[in-house]
């Protein structure tokens, strides 16, 4: 699972046990993930932190059961959390807008106002379950996702300007590599860096430049090409990088904007060995054979290797994730 869906898996955990005494630590493992690294990724993909998002789901379930059953307040305040209806009160008040006990009146004088037109109080006020997979993937045919769970489609992949460098000739992806190490390090760039949010400072993309003309031939030469994403200072220092296909390698790093687009995504894991390539080749095929039964056709954009987990020596460690631009079919 990649990290949008470990977060899902995490909320859907809080969902089922919003009226349980549960830690976040739980919520933590279900998402496979150190308490800390939750933390962070729970914010910066979900936009609030779990705390807060498990205290809004709370208070808005009690508002819905306030106007729609006969449960008091102080039953209501114990089976949510809090220790008492004077806690629960301030609480409710913050996040609804009113006291619980003025609720009932509040959505009443609410449901119709001065033009005579009926809006709903309490869709204004109350927080809704967060869906990251509806949100940030777009949902395909329900037997490919039942044949291909491992394979999801984003909605968007945003623009991203890159500084990069090209080797074209034998193991052009170690050559490569070896270059954009030496250049950011140079730039005081650390491709493990992460943000104050837990998220990678910086994305680390790859791909062939240009394909090789067989794939299954292991001699053939062929180049690769790896990009870092960068701010925009650094950006207007390089030149751009030539246009795609040429059989040489870059004479310097350049740079090249990465254009937005439809993805079709799937994540690799490294094998029992250090060699990660043949992992990468079937998911390849994979993802050809899912092609060929989708809704989708192959895109305009590049096809991307996003090379992820990064060592204090800017050593690939962790595992790809593949991204196929895809568009739909005529």
């Amino acid at each position: 699972m990649n990290y949008y869906e470990r977060i899902q898996a995490s909320i859907s955990f809080i969902e089922e046990h919003l009226t349980d005494d549960f830690t976040v630590e739980q919520a933590a493992k279900e998402a496979c993930m150190s308490i800390a690294t939750y933390y962070r990724l729970f914010l910066a993909i979900v936009g609030f932190t779990v705390k807060e998002y498990i205290r809004r789901r709370r208070l808005s379930l009690a508002a819905e059961k306030l106007l729609t059953s006969n449960t008091t307040i102080i039953e209501l305040a114990m089976q949510y959390g809090y220790s008492n209806s004077d806690s629960f009160a301030r609480a409710f008040k913050k996040e609804i807008g009113c006291n619980p006990s003025e609720l009932k009146d509040e959505y009443e004088r609410s449901m119709t106002n001065e033009k005579g037109n009926v809006r709903n109080f309490l869709f204004q006020r109350v927080f809704k379950e967060i869906n990251i997979m509806q949100e940030y993937f777009e949902m395909t045919d329900s037997q490919l996702v039942k044949d291909y769970p491992d394979i999801k489609v984003l909605k968007q992949l945003p623009t991203m300007k890159t500084a990069c460098f090209k080797y074209f000739g034998p193991s052009p992806e170690d050559h490569a590599f070896s270059k954009m190490t030496e250049w950011v390090r140079k730039n005081g760039i650390r491709l493990n860096a992460k943000t104050e949010t837990g998220e990678s400072a910086y994305r680390i993309f790859g791909f062939n430049n240009p394909d090789p003309a067989n794939p299954e031939d292991m001699n053939e030469i062929y180049g690769y090409e790896v990009c870092v994403t960068i701010d925009d200072k650094l950006y207007a220092s390089l030149c751009d990088a030539p246009s795609y296909g040429a059989k040489e390698s870059y004479d310097d790093v350049k740079r090249r904007t990465l254009s937005s687009g439809k993805y079709a995504v799937v994540s690799v894991k490294r094998g029992k060995s250090d060699d990660i390539g043949p992992e990468i080749c079937k998911a390849w095929q994979r993802f050809n054979k899912w092609l060929s039964l989708s809704q989708f056709q192959w895109g305009d954009n590049q096809y991307l290797e996003e090379h992820l987990g990064f060592s204090d020596d800017d050593i690939h460690t962790g595992g790809v994730e593949l991204y196929m631009p895809v568009k739909e079919k005529r």
